[in-house]
């Protein structure tokens, strides 16, 4: 129907609903859709075609949408196509298997069509597709799928010119699906069931038109103004899922809060980052089960997409904030003990480079890497667990760049890092006393410890790496002691 709705052309916005539903169903069928009715009622201003079936000419059975009615009415200079209140999807896979899509709904889909722009507004206050008729073999399948939308709009424009821009909106989304297997060599069924609050959805593009595989397509792209955004977002979400395989049952619940996801590619480069605050997942595999639950997990990442003769930045980045388990949790490595207690961990890493190539089916087929680094900085690392935790911050600069060094055993450059190490020994006697860390291993991960770092307060031990030019090596001002 979206398709559909694609073709109407602005000259039938001023003429008759009739002359559109003909220009609709010509321009289906010459792209091998068909599109028939039983009958068709002319208002002048609006049509009611009654009994409308929509399927595949070459294939007329695998796919076919029927409902009783659809309308076209005017909406100001734009036309809208209302199906009916409620409609039918069949489809056949092959000729023993049958399944049908019941979509109820209210809303309607507005098409306004020119030349260079064509623009669709679907507001549906309700919306919902289910699985209700799934036969094999003349026998009904353990099988189901649904998915509702509420207060569910979308926006959809393309430009000429290659342009898009597209906004979709959910108030809520919940989906539910049943899938079974129940060969006799390894019978399984799955279910799940999951749930999103404010639920968004957005793309835009610019010169979306000069993307093809040409060789050297992507420059020409980005030198055009091609640029693309996506995101995606939801404010709730929720879900169950359950398993049954081999008699043994896998079941996990979870759910968290605000959460969102965003790609940009423009000015010949691509970042990325996505962010899921206050979550909680639960279940397992009986007898082994658990709960966790976290404050915010983060990642993002970002590098050039073109060959420059100048650096760019590229940037990694990941965090884990206070991720606290369940005993039962822990149980599972003999860790109990720590159960409520936090761990977080987190790394941001930043390099200055640039790519010797652009981009492209060939990059990275050649003997030497496509890219070089001029220098990296560990801006963040952390590690800590409960009150012991270990951080680090430093920056490394290659002499002549990594290509200059890529056949040496140590990077030729220099370099300085701090590191710094507190609640470490408590940590350590706490492990040996709960018996996961052996006195053997112990002895030897203490002596580690105090022969690269210096104390610098209470059970806090501070190690400064230097590296320079030829491989030379201190920490705390003295050569590695081993």
């Amino acid at each position: 129907l979206l398709i559909c709705a694609l073709v109407v052309p602005a000259a039938a916005q001023e003429s008759a609903a009739k002359s559109a539903w003909t220009e609709l169903r010509g321009f289906a069928r010459e792209r091998g859709v068909f599109i028939a009715s039983q009958g068709v009622t002319d208002y002048g201003t609006s049509l009611v075609a009654q009994n409308v079936r929509i399927h595949l000419e070459d294939d007329p059975n695998f796919v076919a949408i029927v409902m009783p009615e659809l309308r076209i009415e005017p909406r100001g200079d734009a036309l809208a196509l209302i199906p009916s209140p409620e409609f039918f999807i069949t489809v056949l896979p092959d000729r023993s298997t049958e399944f049908r899509l019941t979509v109820t709904h209210s809303g309607e889909i507005v098409a306004d069509v020119t030349d260079d722009r064509i623009a669709l507004d679907l507001p549906f206050d309700h919306l919902r597709v289910a699985l209700t008729h799934a036969i094999r073999r003349g026998e009904n399948l353990d099988q189901h799928f649904s998915t509702e939308f509420r207060g569910l709009s979308a926006q959809f424009e393309v430009v000429r010119s290659g342009a898009a821009d597209i906004r979709i909106g959910a108030d809520s989304a919940r989906y539910s699906f049943i899938l079974s297997d129940p060969s006799a060599r390894s019978p399984s069924r799955q279910t799940g069931d999951a749930e999103m609050t404010g639920l968004r959805i957005e793309f835009s593009g610019s010169e979306l038109d000069m993307l093809s595989d040409d060789e050297g397509m992507l420059r020409t792209a980005f030198d055009a103004g091609f640029a693309m955004h996506l995101a995606m977002g939801v404010e709730t979400s929720s879900g169950i899922s359950d398993q049954m395989i081999d008699g043994s049952r896998i079941s996990f619940r979870s759910s968290s809060a605000a959460s969102e996801m965003a790609i940009d590619i423009a000015d010949g480069g691509l970042t990325a980052h996505s962010l899921a605050q206050s979550g909680e997942i639960s279940g397992g595999m009986a007898p082994f089960v658990g709960a966790a639950s976290f404050d915010e997990v983060g990642l993002s990442f970002g590098f050039p997409l073109l060959a420059t003769p100048d650096d760019q930045t590229v940037g990694y980045q990941f965090n884990f904030d206070n991720i606290t388990a369940t005993p039962e949790t822990l149980q599972l490595i003999g860790a109990q003990d720590f159960a409520g207690e936090a761990i977080s961990i987190a790394l941001d890493v930043s390099a200055q480079a640039r790519l010797t190539e652009d981009l492209g089916p060939e990059f990275f087929e050649s003997d030497t890497p496509p890219f070089d680094i001029t220098s990296v900085s560990l801006n963040q690392f952390l590690t800590r667990v409960g009150d012991a935790e270990l951080n680090g911050t430093g920056a490394f600069t290659f002499l002549g760049g990594l290509m200059a060094s890529i056949d040496a055993g140590i990077p030729n450059g220099t370099g300085d890092f701090l590191f710094n190490l507190i609640g470490g020994d408590a940590l350590l006697t706490r492990l040996n006393a709960l018996g996961i860390v052996p006195p053997d291993q112990q002895f030897f991960a203490r002596m580690m410890i105090n022969g690269l770092g210096r104390s610098v307060g209470e059970d806090h031990l501070q190690s400064e790496v230097a590296i320079r030019p030829g491989g030379a090596i201190t920490v705390n001002g003295a050569p590695l002691p081993f």
